[in-house]
């Protein structure tokens, strides 16, 4: 904030809440330990265990968004404090040498930068900081700090560059310590390690991973307990099983006060997961202190509204889209600025190769008329001089810049108002090789004639003089005397020879202005193709970002295998898919095509697959998860879009598969070298409330050697050269013909025929296919 002393927000921090107590020396530098925090007792041993464990992979994981604000006024994303809480763990895990006078290098950072880590005095000579560059790459540091045994080596970031290469220095014997910006947190981070390119063997070195949250507090001027009878002990009943004696325990509510500027919250409190592997598959396993319980001791010690603590999951979905919302208005605002500019563009695109044409042959005039004066200048000049050689009294000169039409470039003599601008190049009576001028009494063409007594005087005698250039004429140079009764042979002569020089003097002005004119325009469409790269190159890395959110592993289940293969129609796209790990007993299967294409529909379809994940794993009844993400679609989405989907569970025991259709296509099943279309009604969502919805579950038992085939309208919407569409019983034939195929080699067969019969016609739609291989 502007004006804002690191003293004042030191203060406004322990003040709410979020620090316990004010702690000596903050703003200058001294580091902030647990004690500092507002946290709860359970933490303690949590930590404890952490730190005095052996070899492995230790994460902390949060989600410290950047400062660029949220739009619409949606309410700002609290950072989670990560980064603070990292710089702690560093030091917890390195504690101070007893042996004074040691020199030995015990820890090891890998950083992009040195504020990191924060060390005391007295740990900084046993660190040795190596900064991440152009010329050290973080693979070479890594490797070369393995190399050394650290007691602790430290990563200050977990991505696709590293994720692997710090799970195998952990798996090599080293304590690990590194940090990851997500909203997970539990096994989900160690799926989203999987996602960032580690394989499950290496995922077997995580030991730890400590998840940080902020949460905003109740008002402690305003808050009061909930009276017994209004707390849903049922809700709560579900969403806590585990915890005996619920109804002993008491909550609290805030109603607003002038403390909180009627808001009901003051302040923030950190709430903590601490997940440790044990050993066992790290996907599955249930944190050692889980956030929903860490966030139940924060409601019944007076921090947390129940309201909230119910709403935990909804809340974290709210804060995902809020992200999404974000990085919407930057994307819109790149597709107005491409849109306001696409006319230009194009029809700049058209013309560019013939202007760049015309200057490179004008390039050598240019060169010559850059010291003249502009063509207006330059024929008042002519105007002027031409009077003054020949003793006329008016001037006119004509510039023919084209075929139909001359200006009137200049005058002298002649009352302004009379003067027209143009004048229809017939009228200049202008003829290839006439270069002589001739006696002309009637007035100049374009202005009319008057009568001496309001003209003031009488045109007596007048000359036309053609204005040529190698043969041919380039204007009209008209001179009239009120004075005398006509122009000597010299005064004929001397205007003849001028009005040669001032023919190429006014032809190379005007070529000159034509030039810059054409120069300024070739800029200009220059600059635009520059923006329109710009934006392109933009778009594409948001399709890349898109892509990334798309499943690229899947779980491994015995008994079954998958396969997919993605195409969007533009650069972002609006199809997603996923196979879901439910549990030990259940997974689920899903694909979805959003209406629309481009960065609306990706930045729904991400919405859609967030809210499909958060409740797959509240319920094993696809109807159920169906209608649940319908209404927060009604809430969250946008009310013009709509998604269809196809969701299904699968009991691994027994093959028994469940599933609902929202809208999607109906899939095939291949048994027995026959293609089965399954059946199920269910309506699009987004659109309809639930009382409306009327889905159906639908329940099969899958066989061995069975291929289910999840697909969405763009592989039987496909349209070849001639403009015939591929239709579904074509896609049945195709898929018999490919049966027997393994599920990754099917894939491959049925995109590579769709391209054969697409050939070089455009792809007008998204094209998903998932296939599900029952072994």
């Amino acid at each position: 904030m502007t004006g804002f002393s690191p003293e004042r927000a030191f203060a406004v921090k322990w003040e709410s809440g979020f620090l316990s107590k004010p702690t000596q020396g903050i703003p200058g530098g001294t580091m902030l330990d647990l004690k500092d925090f507002n946290y709860l007792p359970s933490l303690d041993a949590a930590i404890g265990q952490l730190v005095s464990d052996g070899p492995g992979l230790v994460v902390v994981a949060g989600l410290d968004p950047r400062p660029h604000g949220t739009p619409g006024g949606q309410e700002e994303i609290l950072p989670s404090g990560r980064a603070t809480i990292f710089r702690i763990l560093v030091r917890r895990l390195l504690p101070e040498s007893p042996q004074r006078g040691s020199r030995r290098e015990r820890a090891i950072v890998i950083a992009a930068s040195r504020d990191a880590v924060r060390l005391p005095r007295a740990l900084r000579y046993q660190v040795t900081i190596h900064l991440v560059n152009k010329a050290h790459s973080y693979e070479d540091s890594i490797r070369a700090a393995s190399l050394l045994r650290p007691d602790l080596l430290v990563v200050d970031t977990l991505n696709e560059e590293t994720t692997a290469l710090v799970l195998e220095a952990a798996q090599s014997g080293l304590k690990v310590l590194s940090q990851i910006d997500t909203i997970f947190h539990g096994a989900d981070v160690a799926r989203r390690l999987l996602e960032l390119g580690a394989s499950r063997e290496l995922l077997a070195a995580l030991r730890w991973v400590v998840t940080v949250q902020r949460l905003a507090t109740l008002c402690p001027h305003c808050k009061q307990p909930v009276a017994a009878e209004a707390v849903d002990w049922p809700a709560l009943q579900r969403r806590y099983p585990a915890l005996p004696g619920l109804e002993s325990n008491v909550f609290y509510r805030s109603a607003g006060c002038v403390h909180c500027a009627g808001t009901g919250w003051l302040g923030e409190a950190a709430a903590f997961d601490v997940y440790r592997a044990d050993g066992k598959d790290p996907l599955e396993g249930a944190s050692l202190l889980p956030l929903e319980q860490y966030v139940f001791e924060l409601a019944t010690a007076g921090q947390v509204a129940l309201d909230d603590l119910l709403r935990l999951e909804t809340a974290q979905v709210r804060q995902t889209y809020q992200l999404l919302l974000t990085s919407e208005q930057a994307l819109s605002e790149a597709n107005l600025a491409l849109q306001r500019r696409l006319a230009q563009l194009e029809a700049a695109n058209k013309v560019l190769q013939e202007r760049t044409e015309a200057l490179v042959s004008l390039h050598e005039v240019s060169q010559t008329l850059l010291s003249a004066a502009g063509l207006a200048e330059q024929a008042q000049r002519v105007c002027i001089q031409c009077c003054a050689l020949s003793g006329a009294d008016r001037a006119v000169l004509y510039y023919l810049n084209s075929p139909d039409t001359a200006q009137v470039l200049a005058s002298y003599g002649w009352d302004l108002a009379r003067v027209p601008a143009r004048v229809e190049a017939r009228l200049l009576n202008l003829t290839a090789g006439q270069s002589e001028a001739e006696p002309f009494k009637s007035p100049p063409p374009g202005i009319p004639f008057g009568h001496p007594d309001r003209e003031g005087a009488e045109l007596r005698a007048g000359l036309r003089v053609p204005l040529m250039t190698d043969g041919r004429p380039v204007g009209l140079l008209v001179v009239h005397t009120i004075r005398k009764s006509g122009f000597g042979p010299g005064e004929v002569a001397l205007l003849q020879t001028f009005a040669n020089q001032a023919a190429l003097a006014i032809q190379r002005a005007g070529l000159l202005e034509q030039l810059q004119a054409k120069v300024a325009a070739l800029e200009a469409a220059q600059v635009g193709l520059a923006q329109k790269e710009r934006l392109e190159r933009e778009l594409e890395l948001a399709r890349q970002v898109q892509q990334r959110m798309l499943p690229h592993t899947f779980p491994h289940i015995p008994g079954f295998h998958f396969a997919t293969l993605n195409r969007p129609a533009r650069h972002v796209g609006g199809d997603f898919y996923d196979v879901i790990a439910l549990d030990d007993d259940y997974f689920g299967v899903a694909v979805a095509d959003v209406s629309d294409k481009g960065m609306p529909a990706a930045l729904y379809m991400a919405l859609t697959r967030s809210l499909l994940l958060a409740e797959a794993r509240r319920t094993c009844s696809p109807g159920d998860v169906l209608r649940a993400v319908n209404d927060l679609l009604l809430r969250l989405g946008e009310p013009d879009m709509f998604v269809t989907v196809f969701y299904g569970v699968v009991e691994r025991g027994t093959r028994r598969f469940i599933y609902g259709r929202a809208g999607h296509d109906r899939p095939f099943l291949l048994r027995d070298g026959d293609v089965l279309e399954l059946d199920g009604q269910g309506l699009v969502l987004g659109l309809l409330g639930n009382e409306r919805l009327h889905l159906e579950e639908v329940e099969l038992e899958l066989r061995p050697g069975d291929r289910l085939v999840l697909y969405s309208d763009g592989l039987t919407d496909v349209v070849a050269a001639d403009g015939q569409m591929y239709d579904r019983r074509q896609f049945q034939a195709l898929l018999r013909q490919h049966a027997t195929l393994p599920p990754d080699a099917l894939c491959r067969a049925v995109f590579e025929a769709l391209q054969t019969y697409q050939g070089a016609a455009e792809q007008y739609d998204d094209m998903t296919l998932l296939v599900v291989g029952v072994e």
